[in-house]
């Protein structure tokens, strides 16, 4: 398989003034699951933090949309969690109940 230390991480913005940050790398079940229990208790508190060299903060409202996605092909699986929210004067907004 691939080497733990493989990572890629990227920063775009568009000219809308959007901001994407990405972090992409091989790790081990337990390594992956330690990061997603990290990012589960910073939305309990309304924080997810990202540590690193391209670390950041995450503000999450009280209420937001949970999208959760699995796709397979012939030669790959791809699972997905996505959080989605609006922002009002670079503040997230709660959604809707």
């Amino acid at each position: 398989m691939g080497n733990d230390n493989q990572e890629s991480e990227t920063e775009a913005e568009s000219a809308a003034d959007e901001t994407e940050r990405e972090g992409e790398r091989v790790m081990s079940r337990a390594d992956g699951a330690e990061i997603i229990r990290e990012v589960a208790a910073g939305v309990e508190n309304g924080t997810i933090d990202i540590e690193g060299e391209n670390g950041f903060a995450v503000a999450v409202p009280e209420h937001f949309e949970l999208e959760v996605e699995y796709e397979v092909t012939d030669d790959e699986a791809e699972f997905e969690v996505e959080l989605e929210w609006q922002m009002e004067d670079g503040e997230p907004v709660s959604a809707d109940e």
